[in-house]
């Protein structure tokens, strides 16, 4: 199994939790962190914008990307979301055990 890390930002905390419980309650992710508030300065409507968002560490197998991505799109508030995907990531066995475990019980 390979391990993935999917990143991205939501306006607030509260939209955040439940976003990030969804995911692992539907075992698409074992694991997500929340951090918050973050700056985020980007350009949008053809000018720079500053806003606190929550960003959002999802830690899932590279198999339940495709899921993955397809919840988040569907689920967010923005029109244009980042859903950044990081794979071949090493790590630590237990751990990774941990995740391929949780992610794919059908319990």
């Amino acid at each position: 199994m390979q391990g993935a890390l999917v990143l991205t930002t939501l306006p607030d905390e509260k939209t955040a939790a439940d976003l990030a419980q969804k995911l692992v309650l539907n075992r698409w992710a074992a694991c997500v962190n929340i951090i918050h508030p973050v700056k985020s300065y980007y350009f949008w409507e053809n000018r720079l914008q500053l806003d606190n968002e929550a960003k959002l560490f999802i830690k899932t197998s590279k198999a339940k990307w495709p899921s993955v991505r397809d919840f988040i799109a569907q689920n967010h508030p923005y029109s244009t979301p980042e859903i950044t995907l990081i794979s071949d990531l090493e790590m630590h066995e237990p751990y990774l055990r941990w995740l391929s475990d949780y992610t794919t019980r059908t319990d």
